[in-house]
């Protein structure tokens, strides 16, 4: 199963307006990489946007599920806030399954530092139904 979206906002090498980061996998099958953002994505002067945070979150979600070889979908999503994030700071982002039922996933994940948790979240993921 392909992980690759040259088009997607996070990940895709080919958006000319996109974040480009690169996720790995570790042998648990979280998803994670390291980034930095610049001030191109404040919001408040100072700080990246929440709705920046709240996309990465979503997307390393995302990724930890596609890693588990499914295709889902998120269908809620529950960001906390814990600290403004400055540009250019250097930071985590990594992602991780709960638990899976049959159409149902529930991820969490975090972005944060050695010292600060900037903001994490849990999300419930659909896999389609399939068409009949």
């Amino acid at each position: 199963m392909s992980t690759e979206y040259h088009n997607c906002f996070v990940c895709g090498k080919e958006n000319p307006i996109g974040l480009k980061i690169d996720f790995s996998y570790d042998e648990a099958g979280s998803a994670f990489a390291k980034l930095s953002l610049p001030a191109l994505f404040e919001g408040y002067p100072g700080m990246i946007h929440g709705g920046i945070l709240s996309t990465l979150l979503d997307e390393a979600m995302g990724k930890a599920v596609i890693h588990s070889g499914k295709t889902a979908y998120t269908a809620q999503l529950t960001v906390n806030y814990r600290k403004a994030l400055s540009p250019e700071n250097q930071v985590s982002v990594k992602a991780w399954i709960l638990h899976s039922k049959s159409r149902t996933i529930q991820t969490a994940a975090q972005i944060y530092d050695a010292k600060t948790i900037y903001a994490d979240a849990e999300a419930v993921f659909v896999v389609p139904r399939k068409a009949p």
